[in-house]
């Protein structure tokens, strides 16, 4: 597996990274991961700088940037669906 596609699988991880609820409070499946990448990543380590925004309407947005040793590479979005768990 290439170095790209390492680090495109892991991006599908930021979602869970850093959770604006719970997952005892809420389930917010990503509907959608979109990444751009501006140059090859370095090796399949990479960091994120992570951003989860959450509406009214049970719809969300988080957003990275992407980054490896040796600095900016690209940026994620993922669209949320967020729903209150039953208690």
């Amino acid at each position: 597996m290439s170095t790209t596609a390492q680090v495109l699988g892991v991006a599908d991880i930021v979602n869970g990274m850093t959770p604006r609820l719970t997952p005892e409070v809420a389930n917010y499946p990503n509907l959608d991961l979109t990444v751009h990448l501006f140059r090859l990543p370095r090796d399949a380590w990479i960091g994120f700088d992570t951003e989860v925004s959450i509406g009214a309407d049970g719809i969300g947005l988080t957003r990275a940037a992407l980054h490896d040793a040796d600095g900016p590479i690209g940026a994620s979005a993922q669209t949320l669906t967020v729903r209150l768990r039953d208690e």
